[in-house]
């Protein structure tokens, strides 16, 4: 996550602990990965004492086991349970997955999946262009959500008692008021597209729309992502007419589903 300059008001939203647990395990790339508690504090800056705590819980539940032969941790057994236990979120993928590609044919760019995670986004999927010259975000990588398009239509989804979390927890990387920052959150919403124009990473243009699940929520986010050479203002208001019918049928695909 951002900073630990959040006020306690805000703070106080979550239980700290259970974040802490979960950013854990979001050190872990995959279940042959071994983590040591320093190279853990670190990643995470927090006390190597507060994070083996932590990590007595996970391995207790299952989470995480230890190697001790050389003191790492991997992750568990348990991640096994819960990855056989997707079953619709796994048929939400597909159907978006089909409707990128279909837009990758259409406009010819970069077209990234994105799931919330906190205050970051994590891509997920990609298709890529066929251009030479083209983004390459790390798959199953962590960006910070307010700098990028696919996390801002996460963080138009959430409450304003989140979202002042977030800011707060964040506030120099965000940088103006926090009315700022909501009144921007709220015109994407209203508008059901994000824009990263040259924000996150200089000379790439980037929109962003959500794909929603049963109940209404935002469950995925597509963008379109392309060097600011290939993205004129005509172009991409095209793309971002393109991104909003694809996340819009894939929204109506799921809900048909019935799951």
């Amino acid at each position: 996550m951002g900073n630990e300059t959040g006020t306690n008001t805000t703070n106080n939203l979550f239980t700290l602990t259970l974040l802490k647990a979960v950013e854990i395990l979001n050190c872990f790339d995959d279940d042959c990965q071994e983590v040591g508690i320093k190279e853990i504090a670190e990643l995470i800056h927090m006390p190597q004492s507060s994070v083996y705590r932590i990590m007595q819980s996970l391995e207790f539940t299952g989470f995480i086991f230890q190697n001790k032969k050389n003191k790492k941790y991997r992750m568990g057994p348990k991640v096994i349970r819960m990855a056989r236990s997707v079953n619709c979120m796994d048929k939400y993928m597909k159907v978006v997955m089909d409707n990128m590609k279909q837009l990758n044919e259409e406009c010819g760019e970069t077209i990234n999946l994105g799931i919330a995670d906190c205050d970051r986004v994590t891509y997920i999927y990609r298709v890529e262009s066929k251009h030479l010259l083209r983004p390459n975000y790390e798959l199953n990588a962590r960006y910070p959500a307010y700098s990028t398009g696919m996390g801002k239509v996460f963080l138009a989804d959430m409450s304003k008692s989140v979202l002042r979390w977030v800011y707060d927890n964040n506030t120099a990387e965000i940088g103006g008021t926090f009315e700022d920052f909501w009144q921007r959150m709220e015109q994407i919403r209203k508008l059901g597209f994000a824009v990263d124009d040259e924000e996150f990473c200089a000379g790439l243009r980037c929109v962003a729309s959500p794909v929603r699940g049963p109940g209404g929520n935002v469950i995925f986010s597509v963008s379109v992502s392309a060097p600011t050479m290939r993205m004129p203002d005509d172009v991409f208001d095209k793309t971002r007419a393109m991104v909003m019918a694809c996340t819009q049928k894939s929204t109506e695909e799921i809900l048909q589903m019935g799951l």
